[in-house]
């Protein structure tokens, strides 16, 4: 289907923008005393109200609401690249690759602990028809080698075949999410360049490569202040590219000796530049941040249907997120104006 055809995704898109929480939800939802409470906030007065509508709010706990919300936001992506039968494109089927990914992700971190026949229960039964993994079968397994042969017709066995258990039997959780996400990110990149005009194809580029931009300076900066590793022990464990950001002012940042000394390096970037501050205390609330206002200008501004799916998807993560955290606050008694600060404005 030619892009100028899909007009109509991009104004949906648009509109279903248009019934995200406001501040005034944000300011009611933080003065909430328990899940119960927020839960039934969500469900009488906001676009919530259809995913929490069969639910008894005063008995929901806060995974379930938690769940709820993902469910709602898989069904709501499902439906718009339905629309115009987009999810026969490739690229529109990158939240189920994203989605098979954690699956994987957390079929192992099961294994690890010991715990697989627990996995069943936390598996997102939604998924389950969508997925080329057969999400059933892998509740079944219980060793890395039996996951390997399960998923020996996907993209993935050739991702993580190499990955090695110890003589216990587990296997590096951080090596397989590496593998994984270079992976994913790479098939991205590859599927845009491939698939799409210029126009397209540019600002979807820009947006995967401040994804990875990001990651690499979120996850070097948490390896570097909570872990105190080496500079190349922190190069070792990112991602095994770069976007916008160069791999010498990558290293540059690294190996700063500080952590302020790192996050003044970082401000003299193309993405620090745009910070508000170099408060150490908001540091991943900014990185966020910045990512939300290019995807907001991106849905706002773009008359692509990729670009819109792929920028409302992110902007309803982060909208979760800010629910997810709001529950934190509430359990931990943390202050309304506390939590309200912990909100990130999409």
């Amino acid at each position: 289907m030619p892009e100028y055809a899909k007009n109509a995704t991009v104004a949906r898109a648009r509109a279903i923008y248009g019934k995200r929480l406001t501040e005034d939800d944000y300011k009611e939802l933080v003065s909430k005393k328990s899940v119960s409470e927020v839960a039934e906030y969500l469900k009488k007065n906001t676009h919530y109200a259809d995913a929490l509508s069969s639910i008894n709010t005063a008995t929901i706990h806060r995974g379930l609401l938690e769940s709820l919300l993902r469910r709602f936001s898989f069904d709501r992506y499902i439906k718009i690249c339905s629309f115009q039968q987009l999810g026969k494109e490739r690229f529109y089927n990158y939240l189920i690759v994203n989605s098979e990914m954690r699956e994987l992700l957390s079929a192992v971190l099961h294994m690890n602990a010991g715990s697989s026949e627990e996995y069943i229960t936390s598996m997102p039964s939604y998924l389950i028809s969508k997925t080329k993994v057969d999400l059933i079968e892998l509740a079944k397994v219980r060793t890395f080698p039996e996951m390997l042969k399960l998923i020996r017709h996907t993209p993935y066995y050739q991702v993580l075949k190499d990955v090695v258990p110890d003589e216990n039997g587990k296997v590096d959780y951080l090596k397989c999410e590496l593998a994984l996400r270079t992976f994913y990110l790479k098939w991205m990149m590859n599927v845009v360049r491939e698939d799409f005009g210029k126009s397209t194809r540019d600002v979807l580029i820009r947006q995967i490569e401040m994804q990875i931009d990001l990651i690499n300076i979120i996850n070097a900066y948490r390896m570097k202040k909570y872990y105190n590793l080496s500079s190349d022990e922190i190069l070792k464990n990112l991602l095994p590219f770069n976007g916008r950001l160069s791999l010498k002012k990558q290293r540059e940042i690294i190996e700063a000796p500080t952590v302020e000394g790192f996050l003044h390096q970082f401000t003299r970037t193309i993405y620090g530049r745009q910070l508000e501050n170099e408060d150490d205390k908001y540091f991943e609330w900014n990185m966020t941040k910045l990512r939300g206002q290019t995807a907001r200008r991106s849905l706002m501004f773009s008359e692509n249907s990729a670009v819109s799916i792929f920028s409302l998807n992110y902007l309803f993560d982060i909208e979760v997120q800010n629910i997810t955290n709001i529950i934190e606050g509430i359990r931990y008694n943390r202050q309304p104006a506390y939590i309200l600060n912990m909100i990130i404005p999409v």
